[in-house]
């Protein structure tokens, strides 16, 4: 990032080595969609999973570590449930509450439906959170200030470039730098790194996991799953779902989690969104709606390989059979999402907490 300009291609390379060879400790997080289509632009079918070998190419282009963009996602789902809970016990919900993950929504939202943007949860996107808490506890770990430490998107979508001009009330910057899955797979080739012939290897020891509920973020329906999943848990219910999971433009599902039942609504498409809305404008209830711009989600975003459209939903297939491979299910699982909860997260005033969750509004 050089002041407000947004960075591309060579540019953007060039910037990032200039912070490795700075001193600064420069940390990749890897996004959802991006390990089900990297490996089109080498020539492997579309879904294949390459995140070992995408954690191992980030490393020999120099990062100091890699962290998972899921367990941003984690720390999102487990604060928005959270938030969402208390809203549902006190009775003073302001509802429909919409997801925050989806840039290309929020920046819709802001300029053709202002009136929303008070609904959009202000817990900030998965890939801002896990930059601003990677920051920190980094900082923390190797004995370094967080503005010596430098985090770096990978993301499937473009539009993530403009989180880079985001910044936390403490005026730090959740995320530095974003490379989109296009790019990165020019940086490997620029590099003359054989990415079929990497190792597979494992993310940060630091922050080693994330949950299922994390990673399907990256296909459609993903978000709304990883949030009732975790609200019944904070509701003492275990709850299994696979009925968010179809690809359909609209989807109207309602779900019971103790006393209350919630009516939720699923788009991809943002004129998809628009026939939702003239529902709720019309009185039609909904307590959540997910919506995301491109098809399919994040899978088919504007920073990933061009696919068809089959293409896209075999990504969307892979990345929730992945998910489902995870062992950790919900972030009340995940060992690292508790160690967050335990050992950091729990020591700072929420004042503090908030500047690395919450938007800056």
């Amino acid at each position: 990032m050089t002041g407000n300009k947004l960075l591309y291609g060579d540019e953007l390379f060039a910037e990032i080595e200039k912070e490795m060879n700075s001193g600064k400790v420069v940390i990749a997080e890897i996004a959802p969609a991006v390990r089900v289509s990297l490996g089109e632009l080498f020539g492997l079918e579309a879904g294949t999973n390459v995140q070992g070998k995408t954690i191992a190419l980030l490393r020999r282009l120099g990062f100091h570590d890699v962290v998972d963009t899921p367990l941003g996602a984690d720390i999102a789902t487990y604060y928005e449930a959270e938030d969402i809970k208390k809203m549902l016990d006190s009775g003073t919900g302001k509802f429909p509450i919409f997801n925050s993950c989806c840039i290309g929504w929020r920046m819709y939202a802001g300029k053709m439906h202002p009136e929303l943007l008070d609904h959009i949860t202000i817990v900030a996107s998965p890939q801002m959170t896990t930059g601003s808490v990677a920051k920190y506890y980094f900082a923390e770990k190797l004995n370094k200030k967080p503005d010596e430490i430098v985090i770096v998107g990978i993301m499937p979508c473009a539009l993530k470039k403009y989180e880079t001009m985001e910044v936390m009330r403490n005026g730090n910057r959740y995320v530095d730098y974003v490379v989109t899955t296009v790019e990165l797979a020019q940086w490997a080739k620029k590099k003359n790194i054989d990415f079929l012939q990497l190792p597979v290897e494992s993310f940060s020891s630091l922050l080693p996991t994330s949950s299922k509920d994390g990673i399907i973020f990256g296909a459609t329906g993903g978000v709304t799953e990883a949030v009732i999943t975790t609200l019944g848990r904070l509701y003492g219910q275990e709850i299994t779902i696979n009925e968010f999971r179809d690809d359909a433009e609209i989807k109207r599902k309602t779900v019971t989690i103790g006393k209350h039942t919630l009516n939720i609504g699923i788009v991809h498409g943002l004129q998809n969104f628009e026939k939702l809305y003239e529902e709720i404008k019309a009185g039609k209830t909904y307590h959540l709606v997910e919506v995301m711009m491109c098809p399919f989600g994040c899978v088919g975003g504007p920073g990933q390989p061009q696919a068809s459209r089959e293409k896209i939903q075999q990504r969307a297939r892979s990345l929730r059979q992945f998910a489902d491979s995870a062992k950790e299910k919900t972030p009340l699982d995940n060992p690292t999402m508790q160690m967050l909860l335990r050992d950091f997260f729990s020591k700072l005033p929420r004042d503090k907490l908030e500047e690395l969750i919450y938007f800056n509004r």
